[in-house]
């Protein structure tokens, strides 16, 4: 198979102005490979170039029915007719991290869903949905591997919309769509073991560096998403790809800026000035630069990375 589109779709409410997919893109750019054309079905950042976009709304109210909202953004892509017959599909929030043909992601899954303890459905409400999921597919005699765990997954473009089809997925919380349609295409699929880390709480940068050293893959979170792991993504995909029009504005990223350029003066001070509150330290930091006001600047600085 040659190469495929890659498909990501797009809400609201990122707490991070949307960078994750900025990084999700950097990612790709490095290491997936035969991929063609980005499609970004739903909201498109303003930072985004070189991409299709597809406006779409969500119909669904989000903290009811998400899945829905997402299986109609993905329908959508599927309607445009220069997409790929097959595509890869991918969330925002989740990257490569080694090197893989965009046709070669492998359909990951969790196990049989009916396998797992009754206590595993009661964490929250998106692992309801995923219980209704499982119940609907035996209900009509299919597997019931559990796809939803926050990977990648290939789709075909004219199959996609038949299968959702099949499931009245707008009906109450909905159903997950990853799991309709990897027990519809992949009955056998591949059992996820160490080909993805999920940062799903916060850990130390040392932590990341050595726990994101091997996966395929890596999915994170909003509570993942601390200081340590966006040094973390800055540090591994520092380069702004073809997908951006600019860097992102952020303090980690300023930080790691003013440490690659050899801590300049100028720059520390801008920094001191957008993230710090020690007024007193910068009205003398504008009296201009001295060997002891600079230490001090840096000593500050320093702390905020140390803490990483």
């Amino acid at each position: 198979m040659g190469p495929i589109d890659v498909v990501y779709v797009l809400g609201t409410g990122s707490r991070w102005n949307d960078n994750e997919l900025r990084f999700s893109l950097r990612s790709l750019e490095k290491n997936l490979k035969e991929f063609r054309n980005i499609y970004v079905v739903g909201e498109c950042p303003d930072f985004l170039q070189n991409v299709i976009h597809v406006p779409a709304v969500d119909i669904f109210e989000p903290a009811i029915n998400a899945d829905g909202n997402i299986i109609t953004k993905v329908i959508a892509a599927c309607e445009r007719e220069e997409l790929s017959d097959d595509f890869l599909f991918i969330n925002d929030d989740h990257l490569v991290l080694q090197p893989v043909a965009a046709a070669d992601v492998p359909a990951l899954h969790h196990g049989d869903m009916t396998t797992f303890a009754p206590d595993y459905w009661t964490l929250n409400y998106w692992r309801g949905r995923l219980k209704r999921t499982m119940q609907v597919l035996k209900e009509y005699n299919c597997s019931t591997l559990h796809f939803d765990c926050h990977t990648p997954i290939v789709f075909n473009k004219h199959l996609f919309p038949e299968i959702m089809g099949r499931f009245n997925y707008s009906e109450g919380i909905g159903y997950t769509m990853k799991s309709l349609y990897g027990n519809a295409m992949y009955p056998d699929g591949e059992f996820l073991t160490d080909q993805k880390k999920k940062i799903f709480k916060n850990y130390p940068l040392s932590a990341l560096r050595s726990m994101l050293s091997a996966p395929m893959f890596l999915s994170f979170n909003d509570q993942g998403l601390n200081h340590a792991l966006k040094w973390w993504l800055i540090d591994t995909f520092y380069e702004r790809g073809r997908y951006e029009k600019n860097d992102p504005e952020d303090k980690v990223f300023d930080l790691y800026n003013w440490i690659l350029n050899g801590k300049p003066w100028d720059d520390g001070k801008r920094i001191f000035a957008k993230y710090y509150k020690h007024v007193n330290l910068m009205r003398l930091f504008e009296m201009g630069e001295t060997d002891v006001l600079r230490k001090k600047m840096e000593f500050k600085i320093m702390q905020t990375i140390k803490e990483l």
